[in-house]
């Protein structure tokens, strides 16, 4: 009699486990496909009546001596995503290797020089979104640069994504950000801890998936215009406006973790920001930052998945950038061109 009531529970238990399970992952695949059908309303139809820059003119700030790539694969990724226009603005010896790997993007080797702020002022009112921090480095005249640019991109309204050095530098300078209108932070696991060093004096180890609470509490810390990605084996993504809305993105990806993935991410979450912006609050599931962190966390992954199917071991973050075109037109092309 014990071991049959025994044996029931267990299957109870099983049972329940399974109805649980089974009732999260409904719930998960309901959320994928909310947010995709969102995806796919804000991407803009092509039309030959559009003029050049309409889609997208994006800033790359980014690249130093010892890291060219990262800024050009945000650069090129924002491109491929459907960007007209890309500008990198990087260090001096930057400028002829990120012009070297190809003429698409436009670069300004200025971020060290002596009038930088005053050679970047006039291009910012022409970009649509700025990124922040792509093979930036961590030289103290480069930053001083990028502080500048953020007052003047805060003056302006511009929407600003901030990854790599980038989170670095508003770790030492917190106020920078603090309340932005309309702010994009992308920390893996370890730029993550340190912003919960930086904004809430808490010590955070890096972890493969954030607490959804610790990644609520930083970005209703930092501003109810701030929405944060936090990268990892399921990419975890939080608005600030009260901490309430929440997402998460755990399409399955590879396990080649190639420098410069990250880049790609900051690119195209810089073209599908413009394009949520664009299409305006009704046609985005959440805000429009949230319906762009999910369309560029998905991209990635999906792009990392395909390019690994390949590759495999010999996977590069260059393998994956060829595939932007066949995942994007799965994910989320609907439009007949005009």
């Amino acid at each position: 009699m014990i071991f049959a009531t025994r044996l029931f529970m267990c299957r109870s238990t099983e049972h329940l486990f399974k109805f649980k399970y089974s009732t999260m992952a409904s719930s998960a695949s309901n959320v994928d496909e909310r947010m995709l059908k969102a995806s796919r309303r804000i991407v803009p139809v092509l039309s030959t009546s559009k003029y050049k820059g309409q889609d997208g003119r994006i800033g790359i700030f980014g690249g130093s001596a010892e890291y060219t790539g990262a800024p050009f694969f945000a650069a090129l990724s924002a491109l491929r995503v459907g960007a007209d226009l890309a500008h990198v603005f990087c260090t001096k010896d930057a400028g002829v290797p990120i012009k070297s790997f190809s003429p698409e993007p436009i670069v300004h080797p200025v971020l060290d020089q002596h009038d930088a702020v005053k050679q970047i002022k006039p291009w910012l009112d022409r970009l649509h979104v700025i990124v922040i921090g792509p093979g930036l480095g961590r030289e103290e005249k480069v930053f001083k640069v990028i502080a500048d640019v953020i007052v003047i991109c805060r003056d302006l309204k511009k929407p600003l994504i901030i990854d790599a050095d980038g989170l670095f530098l508003i770790t030492q300078k917190p106020e920078l950000v603090k309340e932005y209108p309309g702010l994009i932070l992308t920390p893996n696991a370890m730029e993550f801890s340190r912003l919960a060093k930086a904004f809430l004096e808490k010590s955070i180890q890096p972890a493969p998936v954030a607490k959804i609470s610790d990644v609520k509490h930083l970005a209703d810390v930092i501003g109810k215009n701030v929405v944060v990605l936090h990268k990892g084996a399921k990419d975890v993504i939080v608005d600030g406006h009260k901490g309430t809305e929440t997402l998460s993105c755990g399409t399955s990806g590879s396990p080649r973790r190639c420098g410069g993935q990250g880049d790609l991410l900051s690119g195209a979450l810089a073209v599908f920001y413009w394009w949520a912006l664009s299409a305006g609050p009704s046609e985005c599931a959440l805000s429009p930052a949230m319906t762009a962190s999910y369309a560029a966390s998905r991209l990635t992954r999906e792009c990392n998945a395909a390019a690994f199917k390949i590759k495999q071991r010999s996977m590069l973050t260059t393998d994956m950038i060829e595939f932007i075109q066949p995942v994007f037109a799965k994910l989320f092309e609907t439009h007949v061109y005009k």
